[in-house]
């Protein structure tokens, strides 16, 4: 079994990325792309679907509806299963079900196998992502942890901007089929280098599967995440969100207080917030998913009050995308330099302004500021993302990097379904109160007014940023090398792999015991 040398000091000139790292790094990132742009493609297709399905539109809905749950209740075992079976067959597995339901998806004959097919591509990408980023984290060591991470963002990042923009491309010009099979020629490519270049990392062996944990915490997350889904049409009020948040709620802190026992091999453990980085980061990925949820009006405002047409909204929030991806890979270079709470302060203050320029939005409003704002509130999210999710894993112990990572992506997701659900519904009420009679003045209001709660989102994120690390080389990671689970991987006649010896391979090669 291939085991990864998690390597806290320097190797050769500090951050540089091996041939080996950077070949393994490809693969996780354009497993994650795909992910990304599936999950945002399909919301340009819902109209094609209700005509060439002959379906009605609440019906459709269940097309984005089924995927998101799936996601969800794939992402709380994504680190047991990688700690129990290995990084490099989790992978695979996931990618593989991502891939048969991208087929089976483009070869749907009704709404309801289309439906079905989402389901399984949903769970294949709700555990993609936290293997694969566990892997790098687990691979990389402290000294190249903030350069894989601004890598890793970059597909969280300007995917949701790029796929509605190829998204209409297919749909006008192709089948909607093909927003589907797209997916399967690189994502075969991915698989089959995926197979002879990724290690196959265990944290551990032989960890029995939290059952109960299961049971409480997939169908709780599932719960909420329906609920704030139900929320913009049926409102905070409405049985159909209230009853699934509350039963959510109630499976959750039960989850809570099991997994808060002691001797408990728990799915995310509680006692992972004993760790400030951890606790802290956690909090931002709620707060920073709250705001990227908000930011699904954005191109309402545009189309709705700019008078935009799609291609053109899509243009200007590839802003945002761009924005996020260059402070992401600068700031990746200096980023143990400057430490986390830094670039954390500073990425903030470049998402307040970009935000608060949008609530001064108008009919009138110039593209060069529409641009600016968005370019900067990329530029923010871009240095928080990096910031909170470097400063996740200091301190915690290698056998826990997997189930952080499962963490990580619970909170972000959880935090983009409430945010989209919150302001879906003060976006309704703004428009009963300002746009119905107003004409464009009036819906401008209203959608100012929707603006400043993501402001205010951000906000609350400036106690959690205070309290994030201020260092990264500086603290203590636990054992440089994981638990033993066979020889030391990476060594052939004498010699690491790709170094000389004496020198800390990035990679370690594969070897099965």
């Amino acid at each position: 079994m291939a085991q990864a040398k998690l390597d806290d000091s320097p190797a050769g000139d500090g951050q540089r990325l091996s041939p080996e790292l950077l070949k393994v790094t490809g693969v996780v990132l354009l497993g994650m792309l795909l992910m990304q742009l599936d999950g945002t493609m399909v919301s340009i297709a819902l109209d094609k679907f209700v005509r060439e399905l002959s379906v009605p539109v609440s019906t459709v809905q269940w097309v984005m509806t089924a995927y998101l749950l799936a996601l969800m209740a794939g992402m709380p075992v994504a680190g047991w299963a990688a700690d129990r079976f290995g990084t490099r067959t989790m992978w695979n597995v996931s990618l593989a079900a991502f891939l048969v339901g991208s087929l089976l998806c483009g070869v749907a004959d009704s709404i309801w196998t289309l439906i079905a097919a989402r389901v399984l591509q949903g769970l294949g990408g709700g555990m993609m992502v936290p293997v694969g980023q566990a892997m790098l984290i687990q691979l990389s060591g402290v000294e190249r942890r903030a350069r894989l991470v601004s890598l890793m963002a970059v597909p969280a990042l300007i995917g949701p901007t790029l796929g509605p923009v190829l998204g209409g491309v297919i749909v006008d010009h192709l089948s909607w089929r093909w927003m589907f099979f797209v997916n399967l020629p690189i994502g075969l490519v991915a698989f089959l280098v995926a197979s002879r270049a990724m290690p196959n990392i265990r944290a551990r062996s032989g960890a029995a599967l939290d059952v109960l944990g299961v049971a409480l915490l997939v169908p709780g997350l599932v719960a909420v995440v329906y609920g704030f889904s139900a929320a913009p049409s049926t409102g905070f009020d409405g049985a159909g969100a209230i009853v699934p948040l509350a039963v959510g709620a109630v499976l959750v802190a039960a989850f809570a207080l099991h997994a808060s026992r002691p001797n408990i091999d728990a799915l995310v453990s509680m006692r992972m917030f004993r760790y400030r980085g951890f606790a802290t980061s956690s909090a931002l990925l709620l707060l920073s998913g709250l705001t990227m949820g908000a930011g699904y009006v954005d191109p309402l405002f545009l189309q709705q009050v700019h008078a935009e047409s799609a291609s053109g909204t899509g243009l200007l929030l590839v802003a945002t995308g761009v924005g996020s991806a260059l402070a992401s890979l600068v700031m990746g270079k200096a980023f143990n330099r400057l430490g986390p709470r830094k670039v954390g302060l500073a990425g903030l203050a470049c998402a307040l302004l970009g935000r608060f320029l949008f609530t001064q939005f108008d009919a009138g409003t110039g593209h060069l500021v529409i641009l600016v704002a968005m370019f900067a509130t990329g530029v923010g999210l871009g240095m928080m993302v990096l910031s909170m999710t470097t400063a996740l894993y200091i301190g915690l112990p290698p056998d826990q990097i997997a189930r952080a990572a499962s963490g990580s992506r619970i909170f972000q997701q959880v935090g983009l379904s409430a945010g989209t659900a919150v302001i879906g519904v003060v976006l309704q009420f703004q428009l009963a109160a300002h746009g119905s009679a107003g004409g464009t003045a009036g819906l401008a209001r209203a959608y100012d007014n929707t603006f400043w709660w993501s402001v205010g989102f951000l906000a609350l994120a400036v106690v959690p940023t205070l309290l994030l690390p201020t260092t990264v080389l500086g603290a203590k990671t636990g054992p440089k090398t994981g638990p033993k689970t066979g020889p030391e991987p990476g060594k052939e006649s004498g010699r690491e792999l790709g170094k000389e010896p004496g020198q800390a391979a990035d990679v370690p090669r594969p070897r099965e015991s």
